[in-house]
């Protein structure tokens, strides 16, 4: 299989992935915004913040919250770095790099969110 082909079935792919996790990030901010500012005057102090954080529906939604941006950053850095004359000479490279970060960040952000 050429590069050129591995390129054409995984770009679609990625770009429609952005779109997807562009509109989940959108409702994603608006429930966050919506649970930290409108509900309580006291939403952002400590004690209410970790209340929060003891539901667990709570936690898997910022954990899915933190996999979609993440995802969509090191997305949109990956094909910004392929249209670059680097980039485009090192598609292996930076493919590995940007989805090994992505996963970090999600795995990292998982433990922070399950050790509150």
């Amino acid at each position: 299989m050429s590069i050129s082909h591995t390129k054409r079935v995984l770009e679609p792919v990625g770009w429609i992935l952005q779109m997807l996790t562009g509109l989940l990030l959108l409702g994603f901010v608006v429930f966050h915004l919506y649970i930290t500012h409108m509900i309580s005057e006291h939403a952002l102090e400590y004690s209410m913040v970790i209340e929060r954080l003891s539901n667990p529906a709570i936690k898997a939604f910022y954990w899915i919250f933190l996999v979609s941006a993440s995802f969509h950053g090191f997305n949109g850095l990956r094909a910004i770095l392929l249209d670059t004359n680097f980039g485009g000479r090192r598609e292996r490279l930076i493919n590995n790099l940007t989805m090994g970060l992505f996963v970090l960040a999600a795995v990292y952000g998982g433990f922070i969110l399950l050790s509150l």
